[in-house]
């Protein structure tokens, strides 16, 4: 019927088809979909391994010094990505926020793939209803 060298052949092609569907199905995630130019631009100044990396600078620019708090807590409703739609894996996307006292700390999902989360930490701190401080860092989380 079949020799065995064909069945090892079609056997090593379905692995192969198989492996080639899997790696497609888990590189999902590496490329942010978003319509939020500050979690743009945040992605295009690191590198997806970089963690701990201070993001002050960019966040500035977003939230500058002495902006009203309402405005800044509706700047922080649209960090916002799009999660992948993987197959074999559930995309994880956190956003919480937090506040202690006059600051704010909120945590917001900027990548997210099979392997792990890249996370915008962003505290914020107010006081006669205007930003005074503020810091960010990408963080990871790999679970």
């Amino acid at each position: 019927m079949f020799s065995k060298g064909r069945l090892i052949g079609i056997g090593f092609g379905l692995f192969a088809l198989v492996c080639l569907v899997v790696t497609y199905d888990y590189s999902r995630g590496r490329n942010t979909q978003t319509n939020s130019q500050l979690v743009s631009d945040i992605l295009t100044a690191t590198r997806s391994n970089e963690c701990g990396r201070d993001a002050t600078e960019i966040a500035a620019r977003y939230f500058p010094l002495g902006l009203e708090q309402g405005e800044a807590e509706q700047r922080l409703g649209t960090i916002s990505i799009v999660p992948p739609a993987a197959w074999f894996w559930r995309p994880v996307v956190e956003n919480a926020t937090t506040w202690t006292g006059p600051t704010l700390e909120a945590l917001h999902t900027i990548k997210t793939t099979a392997f792990g989360n890249q996370l915008l930490r962003l505290h914020l701190t107010f006081a006669d209803g205007k930003l005074k401080r503020l810091a960010a860092e990408v963080v990871c989380r790999f679970d």
